[in-house]
């Protein structure tokens, strides 16, 4: 890494702690808890992603590090400008800055800067919770196009397609916020603004000599998106309407190596941040939910695509229907409504440790599992998160906006640490026991201190 990139992720991470400082001082909890103590873990997150060996602090190959310096700072800037100055476009339009600064400084690196870039996203996900209307709408688009950024370099595509279907979904949502405050407000609006702007950057790419069918998935995603809102009118109607992102899903994935999926993908989580702003698309709470569950389905295959094709999966662990995969699969599906339930509990006021427990917990056992089972495990949690958020949605829990941060940390961490994890699975049978007692015993605590916590809480309420 350069000297001009470690000093613009200096100057993210200063902007991010000037804003949480400022808000702060605006209001003194954000919800629950005060930011400065959220860049505090940032800031601890990055150490722990520099590499001392065999490269030292600073130097190339600090990639993982410096994607976590500047994500984090550039996430904090933009919840305090989107939900404290009101100006959410351009709160959206910071962490989504962050993939191309990793496109501009780190192209060496750009892989590990890029899952960088995803560490902090999950962080800042769950730790900011709901305290920005936006932010399940910024983290997956960020997710996307952190991971459509990816999957280019295996596809052989532009790197910089997926910049600019941002941009044009990005610059789409401040024209629409800019109609708003003029009155002119409505989902068509939106849609136009949108798909206008995607439709305008597949033109333009194949005007310059691309043969790539970008404009056919345009279309694509145009027409799934349409089918789903003419479902969503009813309740009951918008939850079979997971159907027609299925049908997307299973339509793109195989276009240009899985590059078809991330472009679907990145365009599917683009239109759900931008109709989650009812204020000014109208649109009904199921509505939004139904293009929430589309961005988190598409998202989630196209990392899991992502993973893959990062860790190829050898002879003698290809078959993804062992028993291993399947426990790792249980476990994901019952554990993490388990821990979204606890997580909940208080509401949108959760304080800090609970989030922290909660983050650590989704993101401790995929890696665990991974290290006692190889990267079968990896595959079996993958999908078993996917299946326990896509459940809560179908049956119309509560729970699932608690599900949705926790159910792809674990695809967060695997990317770039899944390599490391699984090395432990190739060791003896007494090393990975060790590493299951381990884990055993350390949720064996967490459910005592837990249960004490808990008292001693209920006791001073009864007070």
């Amino acid at each position: 890494m350069s000297l001009a990139a470690w000093s613009i992720g200096g100057v993210c991470f200063g902007l991010g702690l000037a804003a949480a400082l400022m808000a702060r001082s605006r209001a003194p909890m954000f919800p629950a808890f005060a930011l400065p103590l959220v860049w505090l873990v940032a800031l601890v997150v990055f150490g722990l992603t520099l590499p001392s060996e065999p490269t030292p602090y600073f130097q190339p190959g600090g990639a993982l590090g410096w994607g976590v310096l500047v994500a984090s700072g550039l996430w904090l800037t933009g919840a305090f400008v989107g939900s404290r100055l009101h100006f959410e476009w351009l709160g959206a339009l910071l962490p989504m800055s962050a993939p191309v600064l990793a496109l501009v400084f780190a192209r060496e690196g750009l892989l590990p800067a890029l899952w960088g870039v995803g560490i902090a996203t999950g962080l800042m996900w769950v730790l900011l919770g709901r305290a920005w209307q936006s932010l399940e709408g910024v983290a997956l688009s960020t997710l996307a196009l952190c991971w459509t950024t990816g999957l280019a370099t295996f596809a052989r595509v532009p790197l910089w397609f997926g910049v600019c279907l941002a941009g044009a979904g990005v610059g789409a949502f401040g024209i629409a916020t800019l109609l708003a405050r003029a009155g002119r407000t409505g989902w068509r609006y939106s849609y136009v603004l949108l798909f206008g702007g995607f439709a305008l950057t597949a033109v333009g790419y194949r005007l310059s000599g691309s043969d790539a069918p970008y404009l056919q998935l345009v279309l694509m995603t145009l027409l799934a998106a349409t089918l789903a809102r003419g479902l969503s009118g009813h309740a009951l109607w918008s939850r079979y309407a997971l159907l027609v992102w299925v049908g997307l899903l299973s339509a793109s994935f195989a276009t240009m190596r899985g590059f078809g999926l991330a472009v679907c993908a990145l365009m599917t989580a683009l239109h759900a941040l931008v109709m989650s702003h009812r204020e000014f698309t109208r649109t009904a709470v199921h509505e939004t939910a139904l293009y929430g569950v589309g961005a988190l389905l598409m998202t989630t295959v196209l990392g899991f695509r992502l993973f893959t094709l990062s860790y190829p999966l050898r002879a003698s662990r290809a078959d993804l229907y062992g028993y291993f995969t399947l426990v790792a699969f249980l476990i994901a599906l019952v554990g993490l409504g388990v821990l979204a339930l606890w997580w909940s509990q208080r509401g949108e006021r959760s304080p800090l440790w609970r989030s922290l427990l909660a983050g650590f917990w989704a993101s401790a056992a995929p890696l665990a599992l991974t290290a006692i089972f190889s990267e079968r495990a990896a595959a079996g949690w993958t999908a078993g998160a996917l299946g326990a958020a896509l459940s809560a949605y179908l049956y119309g829990n509560r729970l699932f906006h608690w599900i949705v941060p926790l159910s792809m940390l674990g695809l967060i961490l695997v990317l770039p640490l899944g390599s490391l994890a699984a090395t432990v699975a190739d060791m003896s049978r007494a090393t990975r026991v060790g590493v299951a007692v381990g884990l055993s015993v350390a949720l064996a605590i967490t459910a005592i201190v837990l249960v004490v916590a808990e008292r001693d809480v209920g006791m001073q309420d009864e007070h």
